[in-house]
């Protein structure tokens, strides 16, 4: 019986410990993992510091998952060191390794042209250069050389990739009371109860997915907007979401209710040719750029469905 019940509570911990949040990035060793150790680097440079940079991000990840797939814990460095004949990976953009390496990949190997979000890809045995033409492309790369290592892929490779569109965006049905529209999958990460919620570290958590699979922005909000998020707590907690989805390169844009002028603004008209409805959109977008200086854009789902729109006025 004593025995029956240690089985039962192990494997009430594996199915415990599993909760899906991590999705494809659980880092989880795979059969013979270890055979592979001696071909890893035995370090990683990160060429940027900060808390909010993708490249620092790009470092914790490569070290988190060279842990979890090998169970070896790389040390993270972040001033640059020599890795053409050592065994190392280096992760940054292409400013930070022109800085600290010089303009040249190595003998014979020039600096690609990379479009934004693009980067650069070279393993070579136990050497890994991984250059972002920016830091979201420089993440990219790392989770590439993640994704092969996962897979048991130690192959040879150096290549450039450039992404095809540059706005990949998810658009959210999230509501301000917390529900999803056409959800399944439980309640928002976002909002409850008519506010941004406090503890936002599922969002981040999402914003780590996002950015796993190259996704550069999200629209937290229902297109069928409610116009209490233009109030200036929830400008302020659209804030607190874009800091906690930044690090990732994830940048948000919310949607907006087009009549919010008259619901929110006191105003008798929402005619987007008004003078008063131009100065409320004016200082809205002023508030909501102090709080979120990067932020995507906007999205309006106008005269469709009952939501109101120019059409209202005769505008087009």
């Amino acid at each position: 019986m004593l025995r029956r019940l240690l089985f039962l509570t192990s494997c009430l911990t594996l199915v415990t410990a599993e909760t899906g949040r991590a999705a494809w990035l659980r880092y989880a060793a795979f059969p013979g993992a270890q055979d592979h150790v001696g071909s890893l680097p035995t370090a990683i440079v990160s060429l940027n510091t900060s808390s909010v940079s993708p490249v620092n991000v790009a470092g914790v990840e490569l070290q988190k998952g060279i842990s979890g797939i090998f169970n070896t814990n790389l040390t993270v460095a972040h001033a640059p060191r020599s890795h053409n004949s050592s065994s190392v990976v280096v992760v940054g953009t292409q400013a930070q390794y022109n800085k600290a390496y010089g303009n040249s990949l190595g003998v014979g190997i020039p600096m690609p042209k990379l479009s934004p979000d693009g980067f650069w890809l070279n393993v070579s045995g136990s050497s890994v250069t991984i250059i972002g033409q920016n830091e979201r492309g420089a993440l990219y790369g790392a989770f590439e050389y993640l994704s092969m290592l996962a897979q048991g892929n130690f192959s040879s490779v150096a290549y450039a990739t450039d992404p095809v569109a540059p706005l990949r965006w998810v658009n959210q049905w999230d509501n301000l009371d917390g529900s999803i529209t056409r959800g399944f999958g439980g309640l928002s990460i976002f909002f409850s109860n008519g506010t941004v919620l406090p503890d936002l570290t599922r969002a981040a958590e999402y914003a780590r997915i996002l950015a796993s699979i190259r996704i550069n922005a999200v629209v937290v909000h229902n297109v069928n907007a409610d116009a209490n998020l233009l109030l200036p707590y929830n400008l302020a907690g659209l804030g607190r979401i874009a800091n906690a989805m930044r690090p990732y390169g994830i940048q948000i844009g919310i949607s907006l209710n087009f009549a919010s002028p008259t619901q929110i603004g006191n105003l008798t008209t929402f005619d987007p040719l008004d003078p008063g409805v131009i100065n409320f959109w004016t200082n809205i977008t002023n508030q909501l750029y102090q709080q979120v200086p990067d932020m995507a854009g906007y999205l309006v789902k106008a005269n469709s469905e009952g939501q109101p729109g120019p059409l209202t006025y005769n505008r087009t």
